[in-house]
């Protein structure tokens, strides 16, 4: 309930600084218009005014006139806050009082008894003057109110003087003409005030329209990318998953539908077997690379050996490493601290970083592993080789789901190897940072957080 009275002040007065703006704009020209058009009455009423009399009207209607400009160029000078209304409709309070005093005083300054002339003049230019300004302050029911106040005043009171039907006539309808002028301010505050909300409605229409195609585009986006990544999933699985099944289902009929030497069927079941074995690594990439981008991927960690870790792992690849001719070596610090992270989660990254560069390195060439503490404190450990590299057109792509850069290397893979390194790095707070010049190597660094170092212990070996 609270918020929602506030929110309606704030409301209000947004609506009554827009109010002040456009009187003040209003007003503006009447800062120096008014002074020049008061000289120019003091020469017409020079006839019956002495010239001291005159000197000081005009000084007064240019005092009022300057306070009031300096209110409204001080006003416009910047963008003013809705919390800053009231003192400012203060101040153009003050000098709206002081204009229309000392241009109404006319009436009593310049006022000749008997002089019909005289007197007509005066009257015509204060009820000119109360409907100009009507007009002009109509949008402000302060300003409305000070100026009839004043000037309403004296065209009603003016008369009164001299008495007598006539100036008893006059003063009567100088009353209705304020009455008459009073309701029409009322409308013009009515419509004022109407334009400014149907402009702030079209504001935020305009506001939310910009929103609602912002929205709508990042959908569309995001539909769009979508859809490549299913078309691309569809590509590359109907060809990955189709290799092995056929392997399977082939072999398996050879090995059931006809008598084969026993050394056949056990080569027919190794091939059955690194079928399936590529199938399940397959679909656990899938399924993992899913559960990272829907953020479901829950991290088991314990403190680690990374050095130990990465041992096993070169063991493991370097059957692939010396089949492929390349030397396979080790660069790990030795003041490298203990790992907490979670061991499948990175044993999945230097198994995925190693069998890209083993793949896309030439025979001859050279794949390492390395692990140090950056300066920083954060834990470094990737693998750079001197094979074949990546564009920088295809860098960023690389690490999106099923991307593969462009080459002309047989087994391409899946294109599933970097984004999962990507999110699993990501997964421990993490980041990878990528390094590649075509013809001269790669160079996929992951950064572990400094919060993720354990120190190892004394008598640890």
């Amino acid at each position: 309930m609270a918020g929602e009275t506030n929110d309606r002040r704030r409301q209000d007065d947004k609506l009554a600084l827009e109010q002040l703006r456009l009187v003040l704009r209003n007003l503006k020209p009447n800062c120096w218009l008014m002074p020049a058009f008061a000289a120019v009455i003091c020469l017409i009423f020079s006839r019956w005014i002495s010239p001291a009399v005159l000197v000081f009207w005009f000084a007064l209607v240019a005092v009022g006139g300057a306070y009031l400009g300096v209110v409204v160029y001080a006003f416009q000078r910047k963008q003013r806050e809705p919390w800053e209304e009231r003192r400012w409709a203060r101040r153009a309070a003050i000098g709206y009082l002081l204009f229309a005093t000392s241009w109404s005083s006319i009436g009593f300054l310049f006022w000749r008894h008997g002089d019909d002339q005289n007197q007509m003049l005066i009257l015509l230019l204060i009820a000119c003057t109360l409907a100009g300004n009507s007009a002009l302050v109509g949008a402000s029911k302060t300003l409305t109110v000070i100026g009839y106040s004043v000037l309403g005043f004296v065209l009603i009171a003016v008369p009164l003087r001299d008495g007598g039907p006539v100036y008893y006539g006059l003063s009567v309808l100088a009353f209705g003409y304020v009455c008459y002028l009073s309701y029409m301010s009322g409308q013009i505050y009515s419509t004022a005030r109407d334009m400014l909300l149907l402009r702030d409605d079209k504001n935020e229409l305009i506001e939310a329209l910009a929103c609602s195609k912002a929205e709508s585009d990042s959908a569309r986006v995001r539909a769009e990318a979508a859809s490549r990544a299913k078309s691309e999933f569809l590509a590359n699985m109907s060809h990955e998953l189709r290799t092995p099944l056929n392997a399977i289902l082939g072999f398996s009929e050879m090995i059931y539908s006809g008598p084969h030497g026993a050394n056949r069927s056990v080569e027919y079941a190794k091939l059955v077997h690194q079928s399936g074995d590529h199938l399940l690594a397959l679909v656990n990439d899938i399924l993992d690379l899913a559960k990272i981008e829907s953020g479901r991927f829950e991290l088991r960690d314990k403190d680690l050996d990374a050095a130990h870790l990465i041992g096993e792992t070169v063991r493991l690849m370097a059957g692939k490493a010396g089949s492929a001719g390349l030397a396979l070596v080790m660069d790990v610090a030795s003041d490298l601290p203990l790992v907490r992270a979670d061991e499948r989660a990175l044993r999945q990254i230097l198994i995925n970083l190693l069998s890209n560069a083993l793949k896309f390195t030439p025979a001859g060439g050279e794949v390492a592993v390395f692990a140090r503490l950056a300066n920083s404190g954060d834990v470094m450990l990737g693998v750079r080789d001197t094979g074949i590299g990546i564009s920088a057109d295809d860098q960023l792509r690389v690490f999106q789901s099923f991307g593969q850069g462009r080459h002309d290397v047989a087994d391409k893979g899946t294109g599933l190897g970097l984004p999962i390194v990507k999110g699993l790095s990501e997964a421990h707070g993490g980041h990878v940072e990528l390094e590649s010049r075509e013809g001269e190597g790669t160079c996929v660094t992951v950064m572990l957080p400094a919060t993720r170092a354990r120190p190892r212990l004394k008598n640890a070996s």
